[in-house]
């Protein structure tokens, strides 16, 4: 595009620098006299048909070759897939059972009693009488002098003063307001807003759209790139070491003197009555029970488990079937069916016979079914009684003797020692600690802060800008006019006019009676009683006991233990070991070898041949017409002029001009020959 707006400029620029020159060639002729030779005036002169100073120019028919879109239909081939459906032979296996009958060879434990003498020990208790030797701590009773305190009571009277709230009630005649509720009716009047609906002519105005058609001029702002310098600012980090002032809290200690309560202990004598429980002995008649060994013979019972054989029959189900050849119909094949050839599409027609064209070899009977064979198992059941032994535990009851120790309980009597305790009432002085608050000073040491100011130096990072170019790719715009066909949707105004319903409404006014309740205040009096309090101070006595110590001595008796040792007969009992003997029965189990027969069911595998259908994508190639754009070149006829001139001057490369021949301007500068 721009090399042909270039080419266009320069051929133009050439044209009108020639056109000057020969103008200038004329002289100062100031225009042809009459039978000069010169041109009329403003007529339209073609170059080279005089001679003289002008050029001469020819015109020469040329033909150009220029490139134009042309559009084509072509036919390009496609391929699409349909899909087709084939048959094959695919294997299938089958698992096909058949019973089988096996024998099995089997232990069984079959049960024997016996009879075996066994020999145990028996633990038989045997009584036997021995002597012991054994302590006894005897008490001694002895009468001591003992001195004691005792606080006797005594009572004195005391007499006290109080005060006392006496209650009274008073009658007060009060007055009080009350609000009582009035009734009335007023009759009140309000206003009623009550809808209507009018019809009313209405004007209304609407927009019928008008489309034309417009030429509109429009920039278009078309980019492109140039490269400018550009100026920008970094910042670059630098580190300064700076001193930052500080304050730190440094702890001390300082004794400060401190006053603290101390609880301090004292002890203080108290008399105090206790109980005591003193002990005295007392013989006591004491029955007691002795058990005599006594040995008997008792004859009991014990069970025996035994395992008898029972014969039973049961029902047994057998599958003693087998395989048969059997006639299965399968059919017709459209290929076949009883012709010679195999090639036809269709040889029976509708069954009714073989096409004559086909080559059939038989008519309607050659497109019966056909029969395939094929191994199929037959199941034959068949049930048996067969009788099996089975082993049932029974139970004896079997005598056998033991010997029992039983013992019988027999009751004697002797004197047994008894210490029995009786309350006696003691006083004695106790130590009591109490306690007193005392105050004390001690020197603490307390913690304490002071204030120091301190200095030290920390790192900062600092930036300072730096001016920086760069070379950066800039995407400018310049506008270019162009035009455009647009469609312009303009707007009419139509008046129209319609019937609408308009809602509405009027007031009316009415009436109604309202009642309402009005509070009237009454005064009124009522008496209330009024609870009220008098002091009154009174006397009272009442008894006080005080206690005094005094000393007292009494007779009390104190007991010893003395030990003695004493002789008594011990009835005891010692186990001895005893053997015996007795006829145990035991079961043995044998073992006995079996043989039986079971069914074991064997699976075999078949593999048969089976026809399959199965879809197949066939690819199809076909021609289509397509709409292509070509860059064809086109003969065009341009006007080529050819410049001759009588000077040195070439103009062998003038411009190729498409235009008609150029005019002359009117004054003088169109003259043939100058005379110069």
């Amino acid at each position: 595009m721009k090399s042909n707006v270039l080419r266009m400029f320069l051929s133009v620029t050439a044209t009108i620098v020639f056109a000057v020159s020969a103008y200038a060639g004329c002289g100062d002729c100031g225009g042809c006299a009459s039978g000069s030779g010169c041109a009329a005036e403003g007529s339209a002169v073609a170059y080279g048909s005089g001679g003289g100073c002008a050029p001469q120019v020819s015109y020469e028919t040329q033909t150009v070759m220029r490139s134009q879109y042309v559009t084509e239909t072509r036919m390009v081939p496609t391929t699409s897939y349909q899909r087709q459906t084939q048959t094959r032979m695919k294997s299938v296996t089958k698992q096909v059972a058949r019973v089988e009958t096996k024998q099995q060879e089997y232990t069984v434990n079959v049960p024997q009693t016996q009879t075996r003498t066994e020999t145990y020990d028996v633990q038989v208790a045997v009584p036997y009488t021995e002597e012991e030797t054994y302590t006894v701590q005897v008490p001694v009773t002895t009468e001591v002098e003992q001195s004691y305190d005792v606080s006797v009571p005594y009572t004195e009277t005391k007499t006290q003063s109080y005060t006392v709230n006496v209650p009274y009630t008073e009658q007060v005649e009060q007055t009080y307001t009350v609000q009582v509720p009035v009734q009335k009716t007023r009759t009140e009047s309000y206003q009623v807003c009550v809808p209507y609906t009018e019809q009313v002519e209405q004007s209304y105005t609407v927009q019928v759209p008008v489309t034309t058609t417009q030429t509109q001029t429009y920039e278009v702002s078309v980019p492109y790139t140039e490269t400018m310098t550009q100026t920008y600012s970094v910042q670059v980090p630098y580190t300064e070491t700076q001193t930052q002032t500080y304050t730190v809290n440094v702890p001390y200690t300082e004794q400060v003197e401190q006053s603290y309560n101390v609880t301090v202990p004292y002890t203080e004598q108290v008399a105090q009555t206790y109980t005591v429980q003193v002990p005295y002995t007392e013989q006591v008649a004491q029955s007691y029970t002795v058990r005599v060994p006594v040995q008997e013979t008792k004859t009991a019972y014990r069970t025996v488990s035994k395992c008898v054989p029972v014969t039973t029959m049961r029902t047994v189900t057998k599958d003693l079937g087998s395989y048969q050849c059997q006639a299965v119909e399968a059919a017709p094949v459209a290929s076949g069916c009883g012709c010679e050839t195999s090639s036809c599409g269709s040889p029976c027609g509708g069954c009714g016979g073989c096409e004559s064209s086909c080559g059939c070899a038989a008519p309607a009977p050659a497109c019966a079914p056909a029969v395939t064979y094929r191994k199929v198992y037959v199941p034959n059941v068949v049930t048996e009684q067969v009788p099996t032994t089975s082993y049932q535990r029974t139970t004896e009851q079997v005598p056998y003797s033991y010997t029992v120790t039983s013992y019988t309980c027999q009751t004697q009597t002797r004197m047994v020692p008894v210490t029995k305790m009786r309350a006696e009432t003691r006083q004695r002085m106790v130590n009591v600690t109490k306690y007193r608050t005392e105050t004390r000073s001690r020197m603490v040491a307390v913690q304490k802060c002071r204030q120091e100011t301190r200095t030290r130096d920390y790192t900062v990072t600092k930036y300072r800008t730096e001016e920086r170019t760069r070379e950066v790719p800039v995407t400018k715009t310049r506008m270019e006019t162009r035009t455009r066909e647009v469609p312009v949707t303009t707007m009419t105004t139509e008046t129209k006019t319609r019937m609408v319903p308009v809602n509405k409404t009027r007031m009316e006014t009415r009436t109604r009676e309202v009642p309402y309740c009005e509070m009237v205040t009454e005064q009124r009096s009522r008496t209330i009683s009024v609870q009220k309090c008098r002091q009154e101070t009174r006397e009272r006595s009442y008894e006080v006991t005080n206690y005094r110590t005094e000393t007292r001595t009494r007779m009390v008796p104190q007991t010893t233990m003395t030990t003695e040792e004493r002789t008594r007969t011990v009835n005891k009992t010692r186990m001895e070991t005893q053997q015996r003997s007795r006829e145990v029965s035991y079961t043995v189990c044998v073992p006995e070898t079996r043989t039986r027969t079971y069914n074991v069911t064997v699976y075999d595998t078949v593999t048969e041949e089976v026809p399959e259908e199965y879809s197949v994508c066939v690819p199809v190639t076909t021609m289509k017409e397509v709409q292509v754009q070509v860059c064809k070149q086109v003969p065009t006829t341009v006007q080529v002029p050819v410049y001759s001139a009588p000077a040195a001057v070439s103009y062998e490369s003038a411009p190729v001009m498409e235009s008609a021949p150029m005019v002359i301007p009117a004054t003088g500068s169109g003259c043939t020959t100058c005379g110069n």
